[in-house]
């Protein structure tokens, strides 16, 4: 069939392609955002970004385990998995405060989880070791990525407080979300560490693609905030799309083959993927 194509349709279709190239977005939420009062997104919200954005699979955790709590937020990712698992996949949050957060491993294995999810500054706690040690042995012992938020540069929660964990877990694959400055070191040193690109500009993901090379960056997208659902939200937000971003990214001059890199080879290595 293919050669009955003439040349001109072949190179259409291969332009259209790179228009909407795949997308696994590494770092998305479901559940009951903090510190907007009302402001929830649902499994079908992620799904109609998936159809209208182009996207073929997103890592998903729930963040009404910091609003509500950690079991409550496993539960809603579960049945997420459940209904939507062949698009959707989960990511479990854990709450190192939580006495009981471990309760929730085996749930999380049951439904094929894909990792972690931590968020320190949310949670309430300092980076150490003292703190994540078991969460990164958990990570260990199911071969589980970690995906954390990294705040900004010089605080408690920076990036750079990971690296006695990072020394002590090399085979836990860390990935510090959004790209700060900080955290361009730990994953040039260090084979485990990987960078997203969630809510940072395209001039920053140039400088780390610059640094690094595309193999250690994932690309993200974080809340739903500012993407069209399908629907009316609590609180209007700047617009957010997919094509917007990559097209940003494009403008900075980054290449297609690193685009297929960072939007979505890495992530269904790292991952696991199929």
């Amino acid at each position: 069939m293919d050669g009955l194509r003439t040349p001109r349709q072949k190179t259409q279709e291969r332009d259209r392609t790179r228009e909407r190239p795949p997308i696994v977005d590494c770092h998305t939420h479901i559940g009951r955002l903090p510190g907007v009062v009302g402001e929830v997104f649902t499994p079908e919200d992620l799904c109609y970004i998936c159809e209208h954005e182009g996207a073929e699979f997103m890592l998903v955790s729930s963040a009404s385990a910091t609003t509500i709590g950690q079991h409550v937020a496993t539960t809603e990712v579960i049945a997420m998995v459940e209904a939507h698992g062949q698009r959707l996949g989960g990511m479990l949050w854990i709450n190192p405060h939580d006495p009981s957060w471990a309760d929730d491993v085996d749930r999380a294995v049951q439904h094929a989880f894909y990792g972690i999810k931590i968020h320190p500054v949310l949670d309430h706690y300092a980076v150490d070791r003292a703190a994540l040690d078991d969460v990164f042995a958990c990570a260990r012992a199911h071969r589980w990525p970690i995906l954390t938020h990294t705040d900004v540069d010089g605080t408690p929660m920076s990036a750079s407080c990971y690296e006695p964990l990072i020394r002590a877990y090399p085979d836990v694959a860390l990935i510090l979300a959004h790209l700060r400055l900080g955290a361009i070191p730990l994953a040039k040193r260090y084979d485990n560490v990987y960078l997203d690109t969630t809510y940072m500009d395209p001039l920053t993901v140039e400088v780390g693609v610059d640094a690094l090379g595309p193999s250690k960056i994932l690309f993200g997208s974080d809340a739903a905030e500012g993407f069209d659902v399908g629907h009316a939200v609590a609180k209007e937000r700047p617009r957010r799309s997919y094509a917007g971003m990559i097209d940003g990214l494009r403008a900075r001059g980054i290449s297609e083959t690193a685009l297929d890199q960072i939007l979505y080879l890495n992530a269904r290595v790292l991952f696991h993927i199929d």
